[in-house]
């Protein structure tokens, strides 16, 4: 496959030295380009016009992997996220954002080993596109599907109406969420979650609140959608 060889070559080129030592072998980029490619096809969402397919890709690394992909983490990042690119532009998919690749540690893990979490990425100030990465300023609404991540919403904007109300930043299609069900506000460096006087009340960690500070890992149930919040 063309994306594959061409992958290969770009990273050879950017790391040269690193490239052949620290990779002759156990776990190897190419396996990463390939797993993209195989989540790209296993997760696309059609839509009206579009088919729309994960844009942000969370590797989990045993430990001597992750510690032998460190001189270069920054290059196959970057180099991974170009497979994204080409795979959507190859096929006609479309991406909600720019590509990104996240490279964590996952101790449990055997070497050679490694998970992959697709997500797509949306950000409400934009509709369509996600501004670059930084790193412990952000936040975001992780929509869980069966329990598993499957999409997600920057908390970009100062506020953010979550509702059954095509207006809203985040759209719920759920019977149980009323048109302009809640909002979460930035406030001191703080995400704060206030229900605008839904019909069925918003729930966090299955208390339902009227206005509450969110703090990492907390599930807002509205209807039956649940959210969790995710500091960046």
């Amino acid at each position: 496959m063309s994306i594959l060889n061409d992958f290969e070559r770009r990273l050879g080129g950017a790391i040269e030295g690193v490239f052949t030592k620290a990779f002759r072998g156990g776990l190897q980029p190419v396996e990463l380009a390939t797993r993209i490619l195989r989540e790209m096809e296993a997760n696309k969402s059609v839509g009206v016009r579009e088919v729309w397919v994960p844009n942000r890709y969370v590797f989990f690394l045993s430990e001597p992997d992750r510690e032998r992909f460190a001189q270069a983490e920054r290059s196959i990042r970057r180099e991974l996220e170009q497979v994204v690119r080409e795979g959507a532009r190859e096929r006609g998919w479309a991406l909600v954002g720019p590509p990104e690749v996240e490279i964590d540690t996952d101790p449990s893990l055997k070497q050679g080993d490694f998970l992959c979490r697709p997500l797509l990425v949306e950000d409400p100030a934009t509709g369509e596109t996600a501004p670059a990465r930084q790193e412990g300023r952000d936040a975001e609404l992780v929509l869980l599907e069966d329990g598993k991540p499957s999409k997600a919403f920057r908390l970009s904007k100062e506020r953010i109406i979550i509702g059954r109300l095509g207006e809203s930043d985040i759209v719920l299609d759920d019977p149980g969420a009323s048109r302009r069900h809640a909002e979460v506000r930035r406030h001191d460096g703080q995400f704060v979650i206030a229900d605008l006087g839904s019909t069925n009340g918003t729930m966090v960690n299955e208390s339902t609140v009227g206005e509450r500070a969110l703090e990492e890992g907390d599930r807002i149930t509205i209807g039956r959608t649940v959210l969790e919040f995710r500091r960046r």
